[in-house]
């Protein structure tokens, strides 16, 4: 019996190459993105029973028309009712023979915070940034068990840096094999973009300490200690490089409300899911 994850992977590899063979960018973001941005979250993912759902990508504005094409020329069949919803700003396709789902989301990823993602697709041939595709677990204010492990998968397998690191901290490069030669999260980049926004900010915060809190309680044991070990460590050196960062103005200004004021937007089932 085929793997479904692989199966997925190979389709969304396959339509990243095809959509390029045709002049159109597309990215894979989700857990999918996540596992093909690099070896290593894969075998974590299955051994905490991480399940395969669609395939979800980012394709800039300008792109559109040619992805549609390229898709509708795989035996992609688009949803009419979510393009004319969603006013031409998030795709959904089904294959007509073997059912396979896919989601494309233009420009950015918008949901209960938006992450701007249009100027960094030429970071990964295949996926978004690995800081991104973190981000895109952070900014759910409810999140799942699933959510969870995605997140703490990507620490656990990924070093964290601030702006004043001239390198990888400890041993940490010795807690599992790396994805790509010197990759690391950029805590810096994230940092940034969280000063400019009081209420991603929070939610942000929140679900680190989530994960700080589901790595101590062995949510992850399966992972093996080094790995809870670095995703511990991880999700407390970029908070630290968040806490630190200097904020803006309007940053404070909203700090002043606080939760007093709904800081995220809503978004339903269909939305929240990728």
């Amino acid at each position: 019996m085929a793997d479904p994850w692989e199966e997925l992977q190979s389709e969304a590899v396959a339509i990243v190459a095809a959509a390029a063979e045709q002049g159109v960018t597309l990215r894979v973001v989700g857990s999918v993105g996540i596992r093909l941005h690099c070896a290593a979250p894969g075998p974590l993912m299955d051994r905490l029973g991480r399940g395969a759902k669609d395939i979800d990508f980012i394709v800039p504005q300008r792109h559109r028309k040619g992805m549609r094409r390229m898709l509708e020329g795989r035996g992609y069949v688009i949803d009419r009712d979510l393009l004319i919803a969603m006013e031409g700003s998030r795709y959904s396709f089904a294959h007509r023979e073997n059912g396979t789902e896919i989601d494309v989301f233009v420009e950015k990823l918008d949901f209960c915070h938006t992450i701007e993602v249009a100027g960094r697709l030429a970071g990964h041939p295949v996926t978004i940034p690995i800081e991104e595709l973190l981000l895109q677990k952070l900014q759910i204010v409810q999140m799942t068990t699933t959510d969870l492990l995605d997140a703490s998968v990507l620490l656990a397998t990924h070093d964290v840096v601030a702006p004043e690191d001239s390198g990888i901290a400890g041993n940490d490069a010795a807690a599992a094999e790396p994805c790509v030669e010197g990759e690391v999260v950029e805590a810096g980049h994230i940092a940034r973009l969280l000063a400019r926004d009081w209420g991603f900010h929070h939610t942000a915060s929140r679900n680190l300490g989530r994960i700080r809190q589901h790595v101590v309680s062995g949510g992850v044991a399966d992972v093996g200690h080094a790995e809870n070990a670095r995703a511990q460590r991880g999700a407390s050196r970029l908070q630290a490089a968040i806490d630190r960062e200097p904020k803006t103005l309007a940053w404070r200004m909203r700090d002043k409300v606080g939760e007093r004021k709904q800081w995220w937007q809503d978004v339903d089932d269909r939305e929240a899911t990728y």
